[in-house]
């Protein structure tokens, strides 16, 4: 596990949202920890079809633990954010001209 310090911002936000979602029970715990590693992944710096795949995952780890509980404010809107489409600037920049 990473200190503190050394947690990229998905990994802090992922963190935050868990936080949110109270005492964990059950199933909760292995999947907060699937997300928090997932996350790792993703800001260590995923790629390409690995990165999508590995948001995908963690966007539905997120949605199992909300599920599993009382849906709370912070992970309702991490997974809203992990649910917008994500388009590189130069395929913005290309439609857009």
């Amino acid at each position: 596990m990473a200190d503190e310090d050394e947690r990229g911002p998905l990994e802090a936000t992922t963190r935050a949202a868990v936080v949110a979602l109270g005492e964990l029970e059950g199933i909760q715990r292995p999947l907060a920890e699937l997300a928090f590693a997932l996350a790792q992944r993703m800001d260590a710096g995923a790629k390409g079809m690995a990165a999508s795949a590995i948001a995908r995952e963690l966007r539905e780890t997120l949605r199992a633990m909300t599920e599993a509980a009382d849906v709370s404010d912070a992970a309702a809107e991490l997974l809203a954010q992990l649910s917008a489409p994500v388009v590189s600037a130069a395929v913005r920049d290309a439609a857009t001209s």
